[in-house]
């Protein structure tokens, strides 16, 4: 009788009555590629795959016999994937426990900190999948199985790592049928996980995908047109490529074409997501905008993650210069194809005047709209990582609950851990809070843009630094009452930031009148002051007013900041004023800077709104930040404008 492997790789659900779920695309891959194997398929016989984070009672109890089971770990499933290998070894003590994936320890301690595992799979997992079943099967050592952990006369062995493999030859688990019963389930609505290449170029210390010294392989163009028909023939809506850097080969030009091609012909895919290669400036600007244009792709990332000459060279990392960056910001902006960069805080060399000085630099450079700034995460498998590193530049970090954002909280009990760096030799605890602070505000303010305006205008014809405003902004927020919208509001993420700094809760905020779901700090307090926008625009008007703006001209650029910003259930916005505010802001973020013009104009935007705040918070915030959804000027809208 043929031995039953089961494999799990439990993902976060988006949604209720249809649930929106990544397709395990880990355990695909090894399943496809070991029981392409004639040995393999005559020893043992794969059960389903366990992919939602199913009850762990009713999971276990469902496993007919199982003799080995996989364990595909990250930061969203750890825990879980620990209780359930418990209650499975209390069920079944001969069954063979193995874990792999991104979340466990280079050095196979995890054996001791999961007594349940028998089994530590490391890197790539195919080869080595393959391999330790074939060894099990022939009843040979462990020890001939290169890139495992195991136990052995009271001690923890681990083999060394094989060579990289060719991937040219792997099957894929789409076309293979390794999801067919999955997407024929009608409560599912299946995303997947998409690869043409694997590896990265780059060796950047916070981060484990390029830790592999493993060259950059290219899956052949056959599979990628066998996958996309499988897409098409599916209806397979969303695409995330997992590429490092599409855009590296000359080849991801004819890819992007292939997708749109698809699309245009089928329907499918309908959203293709990726993240681009440094560089190649012109062909990322092309593959983007030809993907954006046909309402496929996702706005392309131009990140940093600092901008600190010193730190840069600490975590081994070379960036743009701003001159290049802000060249290709007015480029993308005529365009109207949103850019997104990225910043780390925590990493080691930082300090809070170089971390705040790099966000007003990235404003400067006219990344107005989609900034996003992430707590440095500590990955096991990135040279961070490891603790020669830590010591060597003072890394502190704390175990707080891990955010899936726009997911609703786990109600299994189970709380997944994120290992967040807050403090280093240079950058304190205090410090680490105050510039956390000060993201969450640049992001909630000037990026979800509820003072956009006012800080591009008082930059410009007042001189006033971006970092200038916005800390006297946190200064006036912070000095309000409680019971004022930004006073409540503030206090409440100040006091979420302290938890934080204390392991006593996640990044992340419950946010919802019907659907309560969890959002990232600056999405949250944008979502309770945009609500409450006329409150908000009153208690900042003194605020404004300091910086001695002309009386008309503070009129009329408080409404206009008001006015753009959109309202649930307000199909058109129309707005006459004295100063022709719409031109001056787009001639800036065009790089074409005029002095604001005293002319009579008017401007007015149809809009399909959002018919709740939900809707609003999920169609406007969450899929359309980068696009500034949440303004009536944003990039997708038509802005007709007349003078006189």
């Amino acid at each position: 009788m043929k031995k039953r492997i089961y494999l799990v790789q439990a993902s976060a659900v988006y949604g209720e009555s249809v649930k929106s779920v990544y397709l395990p695309y880990a355990i695909g891959c090894l399943a496809a590629y070991a029981f392409a194997d004639e040995r393999i398929k005559e020893e043992y016989t794969l059960g389903r795959f366990i992919f939602l984070r199913e009850d762990i009672d009713a999971a276990v109890a469902s496993l007919e016999e199982p003799y080995f089971v996989g364990f595909s770990t990250y930061i969203w499933n750890m825990e879980y994937n620990r209780i359930f290998a418990k209650k499975l070894k209390e069920k079944y003590p001969d069954v063979i426990i193995a874990f792999g994936g991104h979340n466990v320890k280079p050095d196979g301690s995890d054996l001791n900190d999961i007594p349940e595992a028998d089994i530590i799979m490391h890197g790539e997992g195919e080869e080595v999948f393959k391999n330790l079943l074939l060894s099990l099967a022939n009843g040979d050592s462990l020890r001939k199985v290169s890139g495992i952990s195991y136990r052995a006369e009271g001690a923890i062995i681990s083999t060394p790592a094989g060579e990289p493999a060719d991937i040219a030859s792997f099957p894929s688990p789409y076309t293979e049928g390794y999801f067919d019963d999955i997407i024929k389930d009608p409560e599912i609505l299946p995303s997947i996980v998409w690869e043409t290449n694997r590896g990265c170029p780059n060796r950047c210390a916070f981060c484990d995908w390029g830790s592999l010294k493993a060259r950059l392989r290219q899956f052949p163009m056959e599979r990628i047109r066998a996958e996309l028909d499988w897409m098409a023939q599916n209806k397979i809506e969303y695409v995330y490529c997992a590429d490092s850097n599409f855009g590296i080969y000359p080849r991801d030009t004819q890819i992007a074409d292939m997708i749109i091609e698809y699309n245009t012909r089928t329907g499918y895919p309908k959203v293709f997501r990726t993240n681009y290669t440094k560089n190649r400036d012109d062909v990322v600007f092309e593959i983007s905008s030809k993907l954006i244009d046909r309402r496929i792709g996702k706005s392309p990332t131009l990140s940093f993650q600092s901008l600190s000459p010193d730190v840069l060279e600490k975590i081994g990392r070379s960036n743009m210069d701003l001159v290049n960056f802000k060249r290709l910001m007015v480029r993308y902006s005529e365009a109207k194809v949103p850019v997104f960069s990225e910043l780390i805080l925590g990493l080691p060399g930082e300090t809070y005047e170089s971390f705040t000085n790099g966000i007003c630099s990235l404003l400067e450079a006219n990344q107005h709209t989609a900034l996003g700034i992430y707590p440095c995460e500590l990955l096991p498998n990135s040279r961070m990582g490891s603790r020669e590193y830590c010591e060597k530049y003072g890394i502190r970090t704390v175990r707080t609950e891990f955010a899936q954002y726009h997911t609703k909280p786990e109600n299994d009990g189970i709380r997944e851990i994120s290992n967040i760096v807050i403090a280093t030799s240079d950058m304190g605890p205090e410090d680490w809070k105050r510039s956390f602070i000060f993201s969450v505000c640049v992001q909630t303010f000037h990026n979800l843009a509820l003072t956009r305006a006012i800080a591009i205008y008082l930059f410009k014809e007042k001189g006033v630094p971006y970092k200038s405003f916005y800390e006297e902004l946190i200064s006036f927020f912070a000095a309000a009452e409680e019971s004022t919208v930004s006073g409540r509001a503030f206090q409440q993420i100040r006091t979420l930031t302290e938890g934080v700094t204390e392991g006593k809760n996640a990044f992340s905020c419950l946010y919802g009148e019907e659907e309560r779901l969890l959002w990232s700090f600056e999405e949250y307090m944008f979502l309770v002051l945009a609500k409450e926008a006329d409150g908000f625009y009153d208690e900042i008007s003194d605020f404004v007013r300091s910086y001695g703006v002309e009386e008309d001209i503070f009129n009329a650029l408080i409404t206009y900041q008001r006015a753009v910003l959109k309202k649930p259930a307000q199909t058109k916005m129309e707005l006459t004023l004295d100063y022709d505010l719409y031109g001056y802001f787009c001639r800036i973020y065009q790089d074409e800077y005029k002095p604001l013009e005293k002319i009579k104009n008017t401007i007015s935007v149809c809009d399909t709104p959002a018919a709740s705040w939900d809707e609003y918070a999920r169609l406007n915030v969450w899929y359309g930040r980068r696009d500034d959804a949440q303004l009536y000027t944003g990039k997708k809208n038509t802005v007709y404008q007349t003078f006189g």
